[in-house]
């Protein structure tokens, strides 16, 4: 558990060193709950995998980005690759090795997660969802607290997807089964107990896609808009799904997809309407001016 602990810490901080608020050694390590000593050993460590750790004039460290790039919290494929070499090399008979392999590979440009794989908690339920998943078994989510019964209860539950950014499951409710899927929100699970039993009505279930804004709906649009800067920016940092679909650089970016019109696509739109331009379809700007008179 305590390698465990260092290895997500370590992935925070290279979340951290890239963002854009910089930081001095001792927030690192009061953020992080570690020693300034430890958070120095660390700079290192990174700088022996191929990162290059930088600092300002006012002692806060950071790795140097590309412009717009320094809202994205994964690693990118070189680095990736620079990890696993490492662990290879360094780690090839720790019994750990290929659990924390796994994670990295959850942690990549090919499985974007954002910050909810950071939290500890959180990732040790994920990985048992993710086993669950991959072998369909069953799965027991204690204590999901309910926010409309406001209940805690325990459900027995079969895990087929993630959402967007890890934030959600995608599955059945046994209870409720043979019925539609149902998202179950990461944090309000207390915890995941595997059980060793088959799924008996997950095959049964066509689960909708989700979309670039972690939804899903009973009809996809295909939309168009046109991103400045500042919207790209916070649009891939809390919609990391949505980076390969837009095209172009600084202030003249094209979103092209197919989403479902929901609350966090309306939402978005509205936190920057000079930010964003919508080109097609006209639709669009008929389903947001109608979303905005509800408020």
């Amino acid at each position: 558990m305590a390698e465990q602990r260092k290895i997500l810490r370590i992935f925070k901080l290279i979340s951290l060193l890239k963002g854009v608020k910089r930081r001095t050694p001792n927030e690192l390590a009061s953020i992080l709950e570690i020693s300034k000593r430890t958070a120095y050993r660390y700079f290192i460590l990174l700088e022996e995998l191929g990162f290059v750790i930088d600092v300002d004039f006012d002692n806060r460290y950071f790795i140097p980005t590309d412009e717009g790039d320094e809202y994205q919290f994964t690693f990118n494929a070189e680095e990736s690759l620079l990890i696993k070499q490492s662990i290879k090399s360094l780690s090839a008979s720790h019994n750990l090795s290929e659990h924390i392999l796994k994670k990295l590979h959850m942690m990549s440009e090919q499985a974007q997660i954002g910050e909810n794989i950071l939290n500890a908690s959180n990732g040790l339920k994920i990985e048992k969802l993710s086993k669950a998943i991959t072998e369909k078994l069953q799965v027991k989510l204690m204590n999901y607290s309910s926010l409309n019964s406001n209940t805690d209860t325990n459900r027995i539950f079969e895990p087929i997807t993630f959402t967007t950014n890890y934030t959600g499951v995608i599955g059945v409710d046994v209870e409720n089964a043979p019925n539609e899927s149902r998202i179950f929100n990461i944090n309000r699970i207390g915890h995941v107990d595997l059980l060793q039993k088959n799924h008996e009505f997950a095959s049964q279930i066509e689960v909708q896609s989700i979309d670039a804004f972690g939804y899903k709906g009973e009809k996809l649009h295909g939309i168009e808009l046109n991103l400045k800067r500042k919207a790209y920016a916070q649009l891939i940092q809390f919609y990391p799904k949505s980076k390969l679909l837009i095209k172009g650089k600084t202030n003249a970016y094209v979103f092209k997809a197919k989403v479902y019109f929901s609350e966090n696509l309306f939402r978005f739109l509205m936190s920057f309407p000079d930010e964003v331009r919508i080109i097609k379809p006209a639709s669009l700007q008929i389903a947001l001016k109608e979303f905005t008179q509800t408020f």
